[in-house]
This record gives structure tokens, sequence and C-alpha cells, in this order.
């Protein structure tokens, strides 16, 4: 009887809806873009027009804070930087150090500023947060009614007044906490669940960048030291994360435990999070800013709901990350005290001498008697003549059977581990990405339950969180894959094959395949949660056959390639770095380039292969055909030409960058595991941190340049007198030409090159 075996279909789980899809495309942008290409020409001079009046008063001004910024360091930055080199030096230390007059710090006008210019331009930075109740608003002294009001305009109306404002308040313990908004929002890839966003006061969110600030200078060491926690971190990301995991520190790691912890943010227990806190800070009235930050009210925004909840961190702080971090760095300290102790015990049950598996001896055995019965049957064959003997046949077939059957065993050894595995030392190895962790270990799945149990005990009795049962997956990744991040992590069950080349004296070029040591992790792109998510936002049908996308068509093609560039770059930079295999984003690339082409064809009421025939692009090469969209445009009496090329598989993985940040994020990973802190590198456009190199040359020329921009004067006009910052919300979404000519700011800020533009008109 013959057996046949059907592989599982991949079938995207999620529900397309065209409403929400149409809202994960910004088509708004795109079509400003458009209109804007066509008027090219008209927009540079229209940039020569709106120039910044004034500008000889506006070069001495910014000349003027760059000589205060090679004179004078931020005393910010010295303050920050002496608290980080204070826990540098103590990571170690037991019992842990203080840290004192942290509200002076928070408190000043320069922290604010440097706060101020972090949270600015973030996206949601002009969504308002809810109003307090008419008790608390009676409650409030007149300095505090105005910091309060002030908080509804800001970023709109942000000056030197108002820092000092906030600053005299904070300084005095009476900052008066608003009230926040709580909207509800489709959590990634299920649009079917909501996720409660809580959004503060823009004032609130100022000072609460303040204290991130100031809690990563004194809480970073420690993570840093740690190395296992890489979610809301500056200079750190998900590779970071799948470096740690693909490591050679996971060699021979069998066993997957994918933990996850219910509703982690919304059950933080305060009194514990003020407790950890105070195990490094010495300073009451920060502690008590911390303790009213935390003692919070939300408005619901459908049901005008006022809601004051007694546990958790709010999502939508800009310090709740850190404070999140800090809860859980105490499971990350559990796990690497507890844990071990728990192996060491396991451990000394075992017989540590070298044992070769008895399966693994049997199979060399068996290919040794082979070999013999071979080399008989060579003798045997070499004997006897070889003219008409039909003798020579048969035993010829007996040597071709008994060498097939040696290369066959010689492939079943290498599949299998040469100790047993109930005599392997025990180890582990663990990492947290925000509340989802992965814990691996080269032991069984019973193993596995006996750590999971020790974790999920602490997390209940120590920081009152719950263990999710019914995501806390334990994972023999030889024979299934653990998921982390969007990858699907696995091991081989034999050791990577090592090809060797005999030298013979023959022309002819042989092998031998051998075993090397150890078990490798690698990874792969989560290919349930790709589909689902392209199903989800209409690129293809559950089976993953590519759609077109006809809300796009509407577009110009070159909006329409750029569109769908954007989102396989994106794909490619996610994965590209961390996979094994680069072949495995292939189907992806190729859902992905199909729904752009069909979407074209849509545009011209056309064909694929019309489209080809139009807007081909080395069509004679299989692996790089593509289309090219060439656009006119005309400056200054000059035709000059703009391509748009739709990104092929070639041009994602040719080339070494993918690899090199690899690498890179691999070598920093070695760096901290052997006691290196910080000195990271400055990403261009990104603010200092403490961890970069150089900080405080670097945040020096950030406050003085930002302190320049509040004392600029008008762009519209080039007044200084009562002139404040002014942000238009997606400015870029409305095409210049649509702007009234009244409203000459806001042309200004069209014109310039930031999405969220900045300027300070007069009043």
């Amino acid at each position: 009887m013959k057996l046949t075996f059907k592989s599982k279909k991949l079938l995207a789980n999620t529900t397309f809806s065209p409403e929400k899809a149409k809202k994960l495309v910004n088509t708004d942008y795109y079509k400003t873009q458009s209109e804007n290409m066509r008027k090219y020409e008209y927009l540079e001079q229209e940039k020569i027009r709106l120039s910044t009046p004034k500008w000889d008063k506006v070069t001495q001004l910014l000349d003027y804070y760059k000589n205060l910024g090679s004179t004078q360091p931020s005393s910010t930055g010295r303050a920050l930087l002496g608290i980080y080199n204070k826990n540098v030096g103590a990571v170690h230390a037991n019992p842990p150090i203080k840290n004192y007059n942290l509200i002076s710090i928070i408190a000043k006008p320069e922290t604010l500023l440097l706060a101020y210019k972090e949270i600015k331009g973030n996206k949601g930075s002009l969504s308002k947060g809810g109003a307090v109740s008419k008790e608390a608003y009676m409650n409030m002294s007149a300095v505090q009614k105005e910091a309060y009001l002030k908080s509804f305009s800001l970023p709109d109306g942000m000056s030197f007044y108002q820092l000092n404002l906030i600053s005299k308040l904070i300084r005095t313990g009476k900052y008066p906490w608003g009230t926040s908004s709580r909207i509800y929002i489709d959590k990634p890839g299920q649009p079917e669940k909501k996720r409660p966003i809580t959004i503060p006061p823009f004032t609130d969110r100022l000072v609460q960048k303040a204290i991130e600030l100031v809690l990563q200078a004194i809480y970073e060491p420690y993570f840093e030291s740690m190395n296992r926690s890489f979610g809301y971190r500056s200079n750190k990301s998900t590779l970071d994360a799948l470096a740690a995991v693909l490591s050679t520190s996971t060699t021979g790691m069998r066993t997957a435990v994918e933990g996850d912890v219910e509703g982690a943010f919304d059950n933080v227990d305060r009194k514990i999070l003020i407790n950890i806190l105070k195990n490094r800070i010495q300073d009451t009235k920060f502690i008590k800013l911390i303790e009213d930050r935390l003692n919070y009210d939300f408005v619901e925004k459908e049901s005008n709901l006022r809601i004051r909840p007694d546990l958790g961190i709010p999502q939508g702080g800009t310090d709740s990350p850190i404070l999140f971090n800090i809860y859980m760095h105490e499971l990350d300290v559990f796990v690497h005290k507890e844990l071990p102790q728990v192996l060491e015990k396991l451990n000394s049950k075992i017989k540590v001498d070298r044992v070769i598996s008895k399966t693994f001896t049997s199979i060399k055995a068996e290919k040794k008697k082979y070999l013999r019965n071979l080399k008989a049957k060579k003798t045997e064959l070499a004997k006897l003549p070889r003219e008409d003997n039909l003798e020579v046949i048969p035993l010829k077939k007996e040597v071709y059977s008994l060498v097939k059957k040696i290369r066959l065993t010689e492939h079943r050894k290498n599949r299998i581990s040469s100790s047993p595995s109930n005599r392997r030392i025990l180890r582990f190895f663990y990492v947290r990405y925000a509340d989802d962790w992965l814990l691996l270990t080269n032991g069984d799945k019973e193993i596995a339950q006996i750590l999971k149990k020790k974790i999920a005990n602490f997390l209940k009795d120590q920081l009152k969180l719950t263990l999710s049962e019914k995501k806390t997956l334990i994972t023999d990744i030889t024979k299934k894959t653990a998921k982390y991040l969007g990858f699907e992590l696995k091991i081989s069950s034999r050791g990577a094959l090592r090809k060797t080349e005999i030298k013979n004296k023959t022309s002819k070029r042989r092998f031998i395949l051998s075993k090397k040591s150890g078990l490798l992790v690698w990874a792969q792109p989560d290919r349930q949660r790709l589909i689902d998510r392209l199903h989800m936002k209409g690129f293809c049908t559950k089976a993953g056959f590519p759609t077109t996308l006809p809300w796009l068509s509407c577009l110009e093609a070159h909006a329409i390639i750029e569109r769908f560039n954007a989102t396989i770059r994106g794909l490619a930079q996610y994965y590209l770095p961390a996979i094994r295999n680069r072949a495995k984003i292939h189907r992806w690339i190729y859902i992905l380039r199909y729904s752009c082409l069909k979407t074209l064809a849509q545009k011209y009421k056309s064909t694929i292969s019309k489209i080809f025939k139009r807007f081909g692009h080395n069509l004679n090469s299989k692996k790089n055909q593509t289309v090219r969209i060439r656009v006119e445009q005309k400056v200054r009496d000059k035709t000059v030409y703009k391509d748009w090329t739709l990104l092929t598989y070639n041009d994602l993985v040719s080339g070494p960058e993918h690899k090199n940040r690899f690498k890179k994020a691999t070598k920093i990973f070695w760096d901290r595991e052997f006691g290196v802190i910080g000195k990271y590198e400055l990403g261009k456009g990104n603010m200092p941190k403490v961890t970069n190199e150089d900080f405080l040359e670097k945040i020096t020329w950030v406050s003085w340049r930002t302190a320049a921009a509040i004392d600029m004067p008008c762009a519209n006009c080039g007044t200084d007198k009562l002139v404040h910052q002014h942000h238009i919300k997606h400015i870029r979404k409305r095409a210049y030409t649509l702007i009234p000519e009244q409203q000459s700011y806001q042309q200004i800020m069209a014109e310039s090159k930031y999405p969220y533009a900045k300027i300070a008109t007069s009043l």
C-alpha cells in the first residue's frame, strides 16, 4: 500500500475589512506628493518667496547660541552623565547605591526644554488629554490653573516663561497632574481586539519625559549589565533580541518556553513599583512626584466616564515603558539568580562522565559491518574472471547495495547527537522584549515545565502578575517551531554538516560530509503572522494569492510604486538580517510585487503582461525584470527625469548591508556579555542618550539649538515680539496649491522638509 502525505496549507486566520485596510494606507500623503510633483518648478519659486525674513538676525542668533554651546556645557547633560557614571561603577554593588537630589534635575528648565525637543514632533503630540473634575480644578492655585490650562494648547505656545512656570511647580511639589483621555485602537495583526491607549495632557507628557531622562541615567547600567532586556530601550531593537537568541549562547538548546504575561501594563502593582524605585532612589520629592503621576485618572472618550484605576501603568505615557522595564527587571534578576540553582540541583544527579549514545554507537557498528562486507565482496569480485561470467552481475549489485547502505547509515549517524539527552549538563538562556520573554534550555519538556513553574510563582508572589497559561507554550524546537517577535525559531535534530574536499589524483572533485559539534538555533519569518497581516491589509487572499488594492489605483503610477516599495523595504529590513535562509522571504515579496502590478493594471485598465510591455525594465533577466516609471520635470528651463523602480527580490538580498547589521548587533551583544556598558554610536536624527558616545558634547549642542529655535523671530513677518510656536497636524497631506494665500504660515510649513513642520508665528 502506497502512503501519501498532504502538507498543511497555510491560510490566513484574519478577516479582511476594506474600511480598516484603507485606514492603514496613507493615500492623502501620496496624492499631495503627486500634486506637488506636477507643480515642482512653481514650488521652488515659492520657497524663495516665502524664505524667512531677517536672515541676518537669524544667523546672528544661531551664532550666539553656538558660541554658548562651545563655552558652556549643558548643566543637565553633566548631571545626567554624573548619575550614569556613578551607577556604571556600582553595577555589582551590594547593597545597591542610592541616588539623591533628582527632583532638582527634573525641575531644571533645560531638562524640560530637552524633553520638549524630544516629544514635540511625536505622532500624537497634538492629541489633547481629558479635563480634570470641577472639584480638582477649584482646589488648584492660580499658578497651577495657569499651567494646567496651558496643557491644552501645547506644544503651541511653548516659551521660556512656560518652562520656568512648570519648573517652579515641580520644585515646590505642586505640579498639577491632569486627566488623561482613554481611546482604543486595533491591535497589530488582530483587528478584532482593541488596545487601550491613555493620552495625557501635553505638559504631563513633558514632565514624564523629563522623569524618563533621569531614570535612564540610573537604570541603563543595570539593564546593560544584565543584557537580557531589549524592549522599550534606546539603541535597542528586535534585531538585538534576535542576535542574542541566535548567538552561540543557545547552542544545543532544544526546548523553548514562550512566555506571555496577562495584561502586563494594566496589572502592575504601584506599591511594589515604588518600593523597587526606593531601592536605588533616596529623594522623597522625586518619589512623591512618581506616586502622584501613577495615581492618575482618565476619561473614556466615547462614554465620557471618569475612572481612577488602582493598578497599572497607563499605556501612552512617555515614561510608562521605562517604569515597566524597571518593574520587570526584577524578573530578569530572579531568572539569573534562582534558576541556575534549580539546574545545579538537577545537574548534581547527572553523571558527568562522557557517555556515547547507544543509538549512535549501534549505527557506527552497523556501518563497520557494511564496510567489512563491502571489502569482502570487492575481494570476491576481483578474483572472478570478467569475460562471459554470469556471477559478476549479481555480485556487482550487492556491492552497489552495500555502498548505498553505508551512505544512508552515515546520514542517520549525522542526524543524531552522540550524547544522550538524559546525560547532558543542563543549561538555559533567557531573553525578554517588553512583556514577552523566551527561555531556551537543552533539557526536555519536563525540565522546561519546572522552570516555567518557578517563573510563574515568582510573578504571582513578588510582582502580582499572572503568566498566561494559554499563550505560554513549551515547544520541542527540534520538531516544531517556537514563535518570538515575528520569527519562527528552530534547531536541527543534528549538527551542521561540514563539506570537505578529498584530494585525489583524478580530475573529478570529491567531497565528504562530516558533522560539526553543536546544534545552532536558526530563525525564519513567522509565516502565519505574515499571511494574516498581508491578508488583513488587502495584499492577498486567505490562501496568499496577490490581490489588487483598488483604493490605491487612483494615485499616480510612481506614487503606487513608492507606496509598495516602502512596504517591501520594511519587510526586508526587519527579516533579512536575522533569517538563515534568505529565500524564505521570497514568497512575501512576490505577493507584494504582484499586488502592486495588479493595482497598476487596474489603474490603466490593462493586464500585468501589458504593464510589463509598457513600463518593463530588465526584461531579459528573469531575476531582475521589473517595472519602472519615469516622470519628466522642468526646472529652470532644464528637463530632468526621475525614476521609480519596483523593488525585486535580488535588489533586496544583494549587498552585505543586512549581514553587517546582524554582525554589528551580535558584536554589541557579546561586548555587553564581557562587561562593556554603553558607548553606542548616535544614529542620524536621534536624540543623544547617556549611553551614546560623547553624550555631553552632543546634548550640549541639542540643548542650545533648541533654545535658539524658541528664541527665533516669526518666520512669517520677521517680528520678535509676542511670538509663539505653531503646529498644524497633517500639513503634508494637503496640496500646496490648495492652501489659501491668507494662511501664509501654513504655506511656509508645507514647504518645510519636516512632515510635522514647526515654525514660529506672531500672535
